[in-house]
């Protein structure tokens, strides 16, 4: 699954298409990086930072996710725009993976 632009959310394609790299590639990051993700994801993701985490950094869809963690997907996609609006606003998008 590659990458899709999210119009609701008021971040540049360019800027999505960064943050989702750097996103997706969290496996291959350094500690430091791989912990501001965590801790965005704590910030926009509150209860539900585990399954914002898991939908970010991996190709699994919002759908399993959501029938996994007995989570609404209106839920998750408001994680999901919050997290980029922090990411953007963190530089993320400026990261390398």
């Amino acid at each position: 699954m590659g990458f899709r632009y999210k119009s609701s959310i008021p971040v540049s394609r360019e800027r999505q298409r960064k943050i989702w790299e750097v996103s997706r590639a969290y496996d291959r990051l350094a500690f430091g990086l791989r912990s501001h993700i965590d801790a965005l994801c704590r910030v926009a993701g509150g209860h539900n930072a585990d399954a914002l985490l898991e939908f970010v950094t991996s190709d699994t869809g919002a759908t399993a996710i959501c029938v996994r963690r007995y989570l609404s997907h209106s839920t998750l996609c408001r994680a999901v725009r919050r997290y980029y609006i922090l990411a953007d606003r963190e530089k993320l998008w400026r990261e390398r993976p």
